[in-house]
């Protein structure tokens, strides 16, 4: 085997590794963002050569090293958080909530932590980070000026519901002024991550459905007052930030080793 196949799968060992680390390292650092889904690299082998040594007729396969494929997020759920704030809410269960881009696309994302806002004249449902979350209908949850935050309620199959006291019945009269719908792929795996916990749709994701949560069959339900942490297992990651970091660390032993081979050889040409 010549030696510049030995330091390449030695240099791709150390990059694919160090991809790897880089990853563990995003997860541990998302350990309390909410509704983040931990990351995993995956890793395949490259190309095989055919060689013959003199001490074996037959040819024998070697390969040149490894190479990350993709990394893709875990969609397991995390665990549910308590907020008791009307306008927070929990994914339990497959899909996501479908927000509208500054551009006008669609991204999608498990991170249920809403509020009211006022968007092109409409007082709307919004994420963090301003974008109107959608029904539906393909537009965005309208909330009635004469809803407060602190009257609304979500239910479990995504009406938003108002509360207000009626002095002709003499008690509370709730009314539906709203419905938060959900999305879902055939792969969500495939579903490309832009930041802020959104993904988009992919080549690979399929194509999005839209349904009504839990009612339409194969989505989740919805938990009101509520937010979905992080999936990251800190223990897991721990363990895979470990076991990278040796397998970094042979790949660096393999150049060292190749490299006393080579002062080795050259000591005894010079003599």
């Amino acid at each position: 085997m010549p030696i510049s196949n030995i330091v390449r799968s030695a240099v791709a060992g150390m990059l694919s590794h160090k991809l790897n680390l880089d990853t563990i390292a995003n997860n541990l650092a998302n350990v309390n963002t909410t509704g983040f889904k931990a990351g995993r690299v995956h890793f395949q082998d490259v190309l095989y050569e055919n060689y013959t040594y003199a001490t074996n007729a037959e040819e024998v396969r070697v390969g040149a090293g490894v190479r990350p494929s993709a990394i893709s997020p875990t969609y397991t759920q995390g665990s549910l958080e308590q907020t008791d704030i009307p306008t927070d809410v929990a994914i339990y269960g497959e899909g996501f909530f479908q927000v509208r881009q500054n551009d006008g696309t669609f991204a999608y994302t498990r991170n249920g932590n809403f509020r009211l806002d006022i968007v092109d004249g409409q007082r709307v449902l919004v994420n963090t980070d301003g974008l109107p979350v959608m029904g539906p209908n393909g537009g965005p949850v309208v909330i009635g000026p004469e809803a407060s935050a602190q009257s609304l309620t979500i239910s479990s199959t995504g009406e938003v519901l108002s509360s207000r006291f009626d002095e002709l019945v003499g008690h509370d009269v709730i009314n539906t002024i709203g419905q938060v719908a959900l999305a879902k792929f055939v792969n969500p795996e495939g579903l490309e991550q832009i930041g802020q916990t959104l993904v988009r749709e992919s080549a690979t994701s399929g194509a999005v459905e839209l349904g009504t949560p839990g009612a339409t069959a194969g989505f989740g339900q919805l938990v009101g007052g509520a937010l979905e942490g992080s999936n990251v297992n800190t223990a897991d990651e721990m363990t895979n930030m470990v076991t990278a970091q040796r397998a970094y660390s042979l790949s660096v032993q393999a150049l060292r080793t190749l490299d006393e081979m080579i002062g080795l050889a050259n000591n005894i040409r010079s003599r």
